[in-house]
């Protein structure tokens, strides 16, 4: 999920949400503002907040902390269509992702009163048969 402040001044990049995450009300992710970025975290409905320490731009994505390195890489795999990943290592500019389009769904912009959701279809959990 990507999600574009109100100012344009910061872009949320949030994991998904998984069938075992089903119930959980936490959300993490990057903050991604022009030449930084930290983790953060969306309690419940409460307000995304950062934690940690903010990495300048561009970093080498081996050499950041685990967990922020494990929300980079799980948006990578649910979302491949988003920019994270190439405006967190330099390959794409913070203006570049303000104005990206997606794949995959519209960016969110963030309101006063939240973000407005736009389906996202990756998100579905596959109903396979199981084999007998």
């Amino acid at each position: 999920m990507k999600i574009i402040g109100p100012d344009n001044t910061y872009i949320d990049y949030f994991q998904g949400i998984c069938r075992l995450q089903e119930g959980l009300t936490d959300r993490f992710g990057i903050r991604v503002r022009e030449g930084l970025c930290p983790a953060v975290v969306k309690p419940g409905d409460r307000q995304v907040n950062a934690y940690g320490r903010e990495f300048p731009l561009p970093v080498q994505l081996e050499m950041l902390p685990i967990h922020v390195g494990m929300i980079v890489y799980d948006h990578v795999l649910n979302y491949p269509a988003y920019d994270l990943a190439d405006v967190v290592t330099g390959k794409a500019s913070f203006q570049q992702a303000l104005g990206s389009p997606n794949n995959e769904e519209e960016p969110m912009r963030s309101t006063a009163n939240g973000a407005e959701r736009h389906p996202n279809t990756s998100e579905r959990v596959y109903e396979g048969k199981s084999r007998r």
